[in-house]
């Protein structure tokens, strides 16, 4: 009850904000817990590929969000919204619709480990999206990368560490994560899936009609890099953390080797190529 308080009062200087008119094209959503040190990466990846800004919900990080993104520089590109108690990504994803959907032609809803990496547009996912503007939403499957055998942090950048993945036809791979068009959406429906208004709806790379969480696995334009397990260190964080989206289970150790188990099978670098520092994205 008290954290429900708090999320009230924390919200309060949203109420009398005015309707805005859409002034970006592409931002994204996510709800972060002790995961400040993956910020810096995760937001310069996703500015070069196009998204304008961020809408970062912080539950009750023992470092505030607000304070490593002033450090380093990168708050001019966010809105941190602090969230309070557990289970909280759903309650965090409609908050961002309601509030700031107006302010966005499309908003991705994915979290601080995924990475988006389109490749039919060399890169550039406005681009991309400009060919599904008539739909509610794209779904983009998941690519499962593991530990590359990391017992401890590298102490270096996520996509340099962590370069190997599970095959194709991993059935993980059939999760999808999505970026929406807000005016088309009524709500989200969990972290994977949206209700869309009437004859809206979310397809995949293909414009194939996706009607829940999961996707048969077309990954041939564009795809997810999930660094699921990373070092078994940070997975033991991740552990500590608990889960976002669900309070009927927790999250196991043994879950990391069932991953990892599979998600070690053949190397992938196609995120490297996309931010290289040498490269320089084609324009929408």
């Amino acid at each position: 009850m008290f954290c429900e308080v708090l999320n009230w009062y924390n919200n309060l200087k949203y109420i009398f904000k005015p309707e805005q008119k859409t002034h970006y094209y592409l931002t994204l959503c996510c709800i972060v817990k002790d995961e400040n040190e993956y910020l810096e990466e995760w937001i310069n990846y996703h500015r070069k590929i196009g998204v304008q800004h961020f809408y970062i919900y912080d539950n009750q990080s023992k470092k505030p969000v607000r304070q490593t993104l002033q450090k380093s520089g990168l708050i001019k590109y966010v809105t941190v919204t602090r969230i309070f108690g557990k289970v909280k990504q759903l309650q965090a994803y409609n908050h961002c619709l309601k509030r700031f959907g107006n302010d966005s032609q499309w908003i991705g809803f994915i979290d601080i480990d995924e990475f988006i990496v389109p490749k039919r547009t060399d890169g550039n996912l406005i681009r991309f999206l400009n060919d599904y503007e008539k739909f509610g939403g794209l779904g983009i499957n998941w690519l499962v990368f593991g530990s590359s055998g990391h017992l401890k942090r590298t102490n270096r950048p996520v996509m340099e560490s962590y370069l190997l993945r599970a095959k194709n036809d991993f059935h993980v791979h059939r999760h999808i994560k999505c970026i929406v068009q807000p005016k088309y959406v009524k709500q989200a429906a969990g972290p994977h899936a949206f209700y869309f208004k009437d004859e809206y709806y979310c397809v995949n790379e293909n414009y194939k009609i996706i009607h829940n969480s999961f996707s048969d696995v077309s990954i041939s334009k564009i795809h997810i890099n999930h660094y699921y397990c990373k070092s078994l260190e940070e997975y033991h964080d991740k552990l500590a953390r608990g889960l976002a989206d669900t309070g009927r289970r927790k999250r196991s150790l043994q879950e990391f080797y069932n991953h990892d188990r599979e998600a070690n099978a053949e190397q992938d670098e196609t995120i490297l190529k996309i931010f290289s520092p040498n490269k320089v994205l084609k324009s929408i």
